[in-house]
């Protein structure tokens, strides 16, 4: 079997080699020149323009169009770490590609069988809803009795004067809505498929423990010797060092991602709540706001979800191991079992820039802190 956690995201490689997140193997200046071209034209740069003519229009009245500018500064700094060329990236991805890591029998087979199909799953479902969403965003603009661009924007040019134009700058926009939705959430599979890999090895490491006698599978004697034993649970630790080792790598990789990702949705909670003291309880805006509010919670759930599978199955390790035959070992065997169990007491557990843990009760409190505005609002 080819590494998995590249069959993982191979679609997502792809985008992202396109759209210049996903450094090439000898990358070049002009390659860094392109990412950040490629950023500021389509989001950087329409962002600023939709804020002049909000202010123009409006003067940020508007509490949609306000958050959606807020938001949008927020992913626009979210990705930054992939437009310098970043190296990190590849390594979460390429980091499972030693021997270590290698499926020993059919049931480790079988676990990485179901973590491949469930993020190629994620990969899938997040594009197509991002492409579903920009055509609905976009399209019903080539409805209209007249010229109409797909967002609201100041241009220093009449966009609407001939056909050509219109056209022209019709596509530049639903491009930059396009880039938009994947600066949006083209990282959100990856980095929770990420962590469900780093689940799968963990639970490869249990299995290994309680069944040590696997490894004289692959030895000539097929008879599993006390030296077998030992030399298994050894792997099991440095397999286990491996894992922490990813773990430290991804939060270098992805904790800034994901603090702006908790960020913005701060921001959009909090224009939600005073939407909801402002606006009647039942109408079109406030089925709107109520959308914007599963949404981004959705989004926090997710890496929350994931951050917990990574929690859970990293502490019950320490019951794997007592749950395994371990009073049958050598006494050698058994201290390293020891060692395992003692490095095992402190769970793995994934932070956003060290500041925010990323585990379900994260997601409650913010439920609750955002009930809490409501409440007090109201």
């Amino acid at each position: 079997m080819e590494n998995p956690t590249k069959e993982s995201f191979v679609i997502i490689r792809r985008i992202m080699q396109i759209i210049r997140w996903y450094p090439p193997e000898k990358k070049s200046t002009l390659y860094l020149a392109e990412g950040y071209t490629i950023h500021f034209l389509l989001l950087v740069l329409v962002t600023s323009l939709v804020a002049v003519e909000m202010y123009l229009e409006k003067g940020y009245d508007d509490l949609v169009q306000v958050m959606y500018l807020c938001e949008t500064i927020c992913y626009s700094i979210k990705v930054l770490p992939f437009l310098n060329g970043n190296d990190r990236i590849k390594k979460c991805i390429s980091f499972f590609d030693g021997e270590e890591f290698r499926p020993r029998d059919y049931i480790e087979e079988e676990i990485l069988n179901q973590s491949v199909f469930l993020c190629q799953v994620m990969s899938k479902f997040y594009i197509v809803s991002i492409i579903c969403a920009e055509i609905a965003y976009a399209f019903p603009a080539l409805l209209a009795d007249k010229f109409e661009l797909p967002i609201p924007i100041w241009l220093p040019y009449s966009a609407t004067s001939n056909s050509l134009i219109y056209g022209a700058t019709y596509l530049y926009l639903v491009i930059a809505v396009v880039y938009s939705g994947f600066a949006t959430s083209l990282l959100d599979p990856l980095i929770g498929g990420l962590t469900f890999q780093a689940v799968s090895r963990l639970k490869i490491l249990k299995h290994r423990i309680q069944n040590p006698e696997n490894v004289a599978e692959h030895t000539s004697n097929k008879i599993l010797l006390p030296s077998d034993i030992y030399q298994e649970l050894a792997s099991c630790i440095e397999l286990h060092n491996a894992i922490l080792k990813f773990v430290n790598e991804y939060e270098e990789c992805f904790s800034w991602s994901i603090f702006n990702q908790l960020v913005a949705t701060t921001y959009v909670l909090c224009f939600i709540c005073i939407a909801f003291t402002t606006l009647p309880l039942v109408s079109m805006e406030s089925v709107k706001y109520v959308i914007f509010f599963f949404v981004v919670n959705g989004q926090i759930l997710f890496y929350c979800y994931f951050g917990t599978l990574l929690y859970e199955e990293s502490d019950s390790l320490v019951t794997a191991i007592y749950l395994s035959r371990w009073y049958e070992y050598p006494v050698e065997s058994q201290k390293l079992l020891v060692t395992l169990m003692q490095r095992s007491q402190k769970p793995m557990i994934l932070s956003a820039e060290k500041l925010v843990d990323l585990t379900l009760l994260t997601f409650t409190t913010i439920l609750k802190r955002s009930y809490s505005l409501v409440a007090l609002l109201q």
